[in-house]
This record gives C-alpha cells, structure tokens and sequence, in this order.
C-alpha cells in the first residue's frame, strides 16, 4: 500500500514538473521588434516609424511617404499636408477625401467613423478598390484639419499584405503629432 501511494505521488509529482516546465517556454516565432525612430517634417509635423521601414522620403505637393519593409512601392504609409481655404472644415476634407477614394474602380467601404488624430477631431475610412494600373488596394485614411491645413494619413498595400503591416502603421499613426 505504502507503494502504490508513493508512486502515485512519484507520478504526481511528475506530471506536474512536465506540465509546469512547458509553461516557462515561449511558443511560436520570436522576433525582435524594430527600433522606432522620429522623423520631423518641415511642413509641421513630426511622426514615430519603425526604423525597419526605412528612411522617410519627402516628395512633391507635401506628401512625405514611409514605405514598408517589403519595399514595395505600393505598399506604404503616406501622410500629405494641404493648405485649406479658410471655408474649409473638418466636414468639407471629408467629403472631399472620400469622394477621390471613390472615383477608384470597384470601390467599396468597409468602415467610416469619427476618430481622433493628434488629439484632434477627425476621420477615418477603409476602403477596397482596383488602381488605375488595375491593382487591388486596400487603404486606410485618416485626417484632421488645424491652422487652415488638412493633414491626411494613408496606410495602403495589396489586399493580401495589407494586414502584415497594419499594427506598425497603427502605431504611427498613433504617434502622430502636429508641432
């Protein structure tokens, strides 16, 4: 009898020991995250990315564009500065950015909601549509309107890669900050 409670004890102790040391190990793929690195624009705004993403290129008409580790051109996060009439509001970007998003073919909205930006009021959308190239996109936008500027945020890519880089996009967009 002493025999049998010791081993089962034994046992005990064990299944314990093997189910215990699985728990201190990590399960999947590990990766080590990519430094983020601030990057100040000359139009006003500064702005946090991962540094894996490579260098920010400034480019015509206030566009500042970020583009993603696959380096693909049509896989990026762009923000563009736009001077505003003094008629202009939050309301009228709206209207505006969303009507240049559906003169895509195949538009088609997946969600448009009130958001925040820098801490200000603003919008935000995704949207599926064909390019004219006839390349499937996915995008996000974001804007807000402050000072007589609109400042307007796209995170796009295929379709198939647009979620791989979407957490990284997010935080920028977080990070965003209208000096």
């Amino acid at each position: 009898m002493i025999k049998k409670v010791a081993m089962l004890l034994i046992c005990a102790v064990l299944i314990v020991s093997v189910l215990t040391s699985g728990c201190t190990f990590k399960v999947g793929n590990t990766t080590t995250s990519a430094t983020s690195t601030t990057y100040t624009s000359t139009q006003g705004f500064s702005i946090t990315y991962p540094s894996d993403w490579g260098k920010p290129q400034e480019l015509e008409d206030g566009f500042v564009g970020f583009a993603t580790p696959t380096k693909n051109e049509s896989e990026n996060l762009n923000v563009q500065v736009v001077n505003l009439s003094a008629s202009d509001t939050l309301e009228t970007v709206k209207e505006d950015v969303i009507s240049n998003a559906q003169g895509y073919d195949d538009f088609n909205e997946i969600m448009a909601h009130n958001t925040t930006l820098a801490g200000l009021p603003a919008y935000k959308i995704v949207f599926t549509a064909t390019t004219d190239d006839g390349d499937q996109l996915k995008a996000l936008q974001t804007w807000t309107v402050k000072d007589g500027k609109a400042y307007i945020i796209t995170y796009q890519g295929a379709p198939s890669n647009y979620d791989k880089h979407l957490s990284a996009a997010q935080k920028m967009i977080d990070s965003f900050q209208i000096n």
